[in-house]
């Protein structure tokens, strides 16, 4: 049995936090990781699993009735969003479970998870930015030219973002990365190319919505986790609010004088 001594206690530990951290890095939200963590733990032998995560960091107590050991992780940076390795994870840890896998293997897998590149390529993922930024600008009104200047704002912020390094705060990441985007939308606008500032605005912006973070937050918050859904929320309202500053500073320096469209 993994959990017969204080070594086994400190590989399921070790296992639990990396579960999680990789899980909770990657933009699941806490009440997932908590029940992975436990999953992981009760497979490994542990009679006693208890998690406390938060969206900056995992607290972990593993052991039996006679001794317990507790373990922490702290998330430095959850921007990486790679909604496919959260599922390998989880699908991982239903098949240690079933006990499909020994727990050098769930090392192993875990590892090869990290490691592996994104699922899609980054100028796959750019060219999505792009489409989707255009496709906003004909729901909000626009028409096949705002199309091609909203795709082009978007893919110019989604490019911003990825290239500026994780040392940078996000929130001034957003901001520079909206900025760049809506200037463009702007100058576009002013220079006859397009009639409608508003379609073009939102298409530059719609690649740096918090979206992930704003449901993250209304499905903690639902499940109880109420320290972590408010913190999602406030992360989501700041990030808002970075992209509203850059669009109100565009709009009032750049683009005076230009009409929204009704």
């Amino acid at each position: 049995m993994l959990m017969s001594s204080g070594q086994g206690q400190d590989r399921v530990l070790d296992l639990c936090l990396r579960a999680g951290d990789l899980m909770l890095k990657h933009g699941a939200e806490t009440s997932r990781v908590e029940e992975t963590i436990v999953r992981v733990g009760r497979a490994s032998g542990a009679k006693l699993v208890h998690s406390f995560v938060t969206p900056t960091g995992i607290f972990i107590s593993v052991g039996t009735f006679g001794a317990e050991k507790t373990g922490l992780i702290r998330i430095r940076s959850t921007s990486a969003i790679n909604l496919y390795k959260v599922h390998e994870v989880n699908d991982l840890s239903r098949r240690f479970e079933r006990g499909q896998l020994t727990i050098d293997e769930m090392f192993d897998r875990l590892d090869a998870i990290d490691q592996a590149p994104p699922h899609y390529r980054i100028r796959y993922q750019h060219l999505a930015a792009a489409m989707s930024s255009g496709a906003f600008t004909i729901l909000f009104g626009g028409g096949w030219t705002e199309f091609l200047i909203g795709s082009v704002c978007g893919w110019l912020s989604n490019t911003t973002m990825e290239a500026m390094h994780e040392s940078v705060p996000r929130f001034l990441r957003v901001f520079i990365a909206a900025l760049v985007g809506v200037l463009v939308a702007a100058f576009s606008v002013k220079s006859g190319f397009s009639g409608n500032l508003e379609a073009a605005v939102i298409g530059a912006v719609i690649p740096l919505v918090p979206g992930l973070s704003l449901t993250n937050s209304i499905r903690d918050l639902m499940a109880g986790e109420l320290l972590s859904g408010v913190a999602r929320a406030s992360e989501a309202t700041l990030t808002a609010f970075a992209i509203a500053v850059a669009v109100a500073l565009v709009l009032s320096f750049v683009a005076v004088g230009v009409e929204v469209a009704p």
